[in-house]
């Protein structure tokens, strides 16, 4: 008996030895950099930003509401706002709505940087018009807030490209590298223009150093456990693909149903997939998140992060309580469409549901849809792709890249005390198109907290904005 109480104790002790070992091996990744403070906002930068927001560069599913008007008129806002950029710059126009600045750099050798931002914004829902706190065209300013649809969505970081990149050249500023300005028009569509410009550059042979897009932000309250902001660097991003699943059946009039109509089959097919979700696992840009942020934790949660080996089930768990954080370890599967019938009394044939896909690293399209009908496992229910459109997920951006290098550092000199991190970006954007041109794309939004992401009352803070043009400018001073 004592014998196996002392063999017990060893193990226990060996056990804990193995973890403390592991926790205090797991070592600070943070840079040691010095945040610069950044200048106050003019005024005429602000004006600017509001103007932005009242053209309505909407990117709509129906091709027969896109106004033309909206694009060309934000192009000669943006030919009169900054004058020195237009006589300076190389500026092309791409897939007729597409923008392409290209800003000469000294040193021809070194491979050139590619700032993207996006022109379009997503409609307004009709139903909640009334909703709005304000005009959502208007671009007014409330409580210390810039508020309108697009926003944080995408003109935060066009604009603020612009003001950086017409001040330095007043300044008569040339940057080291080759500097490009890609402004797609509808990215919220999937990204038409982003793909001719990859097409034009791949034809001219340019192979960028880094990509910049939109992506993760500063946050202060969103990664559980920090008490200091944190900036998500996405260095991949999650693939898309949407499905639609028919369920035909002869129907009749609903005085007399049959046991099972076309809506109930449908219906058990979808609950059968939202019953089975896919497989959790980390993808390389969480395991590098996990990297960053655990070594800043509290002690015990500190533990956990250095053994996942151990401690991956309680990680996932933690994972799996909110959307945006299951969103992180798995392949995610949302209904988002559904339709079927033509009157109140009348049973239909055939009922259609539309399933969007959000696909982790390591999954593919094919391997979605082979899973989903075997999940769904009924002939009666057929599954094809929702309008051809589908993206696969990102290769991943090394944390050793020059890309990751330089938007770690330029975000440390930008937001004070702040914890840097890659991040795995669970939308969508149009850099995914340039992983033909580029190994070093990041997606990173440097704004904090955004409010309203394609939904009610989108704003940034006035902080926020200076913030962002702070960081482009210093990033342009800093190509090397």
């Amino acid at each position: 008996m004592k014998r196996s109480l002392f063999y017990t104790f060893g193990v226990i002790l060996v056990f804990t030895a193995i973890l403390l070992f592991n926790t205090f091996r797991f070592e600070s990744k943070q840079l040691l950099i010095e945040s610069n403070p950044s200048p106050e906002v003019s005024t005429s930068s602000i004006r600017n930003f509001q103007e932005a927001i009242r053209f309505k560069t909407i990117s709509n599913s129906d091709p027969s509401l896109f106004d033309s008007a909206q694009f060309f008129g934000f192009h000669r806002f943006l030919k009169t706002t900054y004058p020195t950029v237009h006589s300076r710059l190389s500026r092309e126009v791409v897939a007729n709505y597409s923008l392409l600045y290209k800003w000469e750099g000294k040193n021809p050798g070194l491979n050139p940087i590619v700032l993207m931002a996006h022109q379009d914004v997503v409609p307004i829902e009709e139903a909640t018009k009334t909703m709005w706190s304000v005009d959502p065209f208007a671009g007014e300013i409330t409580d210390n807030f810039i508020w309108g649809r697009g926003t944080a969505d995408d003109k935060v970081n066009l604009i603020s490209i612009m003001e950086a990149a017409e001040k330095l050249l007043i300044e008569n500023y040339q940057p080291e590298r080759t500097i490009y300005f890609a402004f797609g028009h509808d990215e919220e569509l999937g990204g038409t223009g982003a793909q001719a410009i990859v097409v034009l550059m791949k034809s001219r042979n340019i192979a960028p150093e880094m990509v910049l897009d939109e992506g993760g932000i500063i946050t202060k309250d969103k990664v559980p456990g920090m008490t200091k902001p944190v900036a998500l660097i996405g260095t991949s991003e999650k693939g898309y693909l949407s499905l639609q699943l028919t369920a035909e059946k002869n129907g009749g009039h609903s005085s007399m149903p049959e046991s099972e109509t076309s809506i109930d089959i449908l219906a058990k097919a979808l609950i059968r997939l939202r019953e089975h979700p896919f497989d959790p696992g980390f993808s390389p840009s969480t395991q590098g998140f996990m990297d960053h942020i655990g070594p800043e934790m509290p002690f015990f949660k500190k533990i956990i992060f250095a053994n996942r080996w151990l401690f991956k089930g309680i990680i996932i768990g933690i994972y799996e309580k909110t959307g945006s954080g299951n969103a992180l370890v798995r392949t995610t599967i949302a209904p988002t469409i559904l339709k079927a019938g033509v009157k109140d009394n009348v049973i239909p044939t055939i009922a259609q549901a539309t399933v969007n896909f959000r696909l982790l690293p390591g999954d593919s399209s094919t391997g979605v849809m082979e899973r989903v009908k075997k999940v769904i496992d009924d002939d009666r229910v057929t599954v094809s792709p929702f309008n051809n459109f589908k993206g696969e997920p990102s290769s991943i951006t090394s944390e050793n890249s020059f890309a990751y290098r330089k938007a770690d550092v330029i975000a440390k000199k930008t937001f004070p005390n702040t914890v840097t991190t890659p991040f795995l970006m669970i939308g969508g954007t149009d850099s995914r198109h340039f992983s033909k041109i580029s190994s070093g794309i990041i997606k990173f939004s440097p704004i904090t907290d955004p409010i309203g992401f394609h939904g009610i009352d989108e704003r940034v803070s006035l902080d926020s904005y200076t913030s962002a043009l702070w960081f482009y400018e210093q990033l342009m001073r800093d190509t090397k």
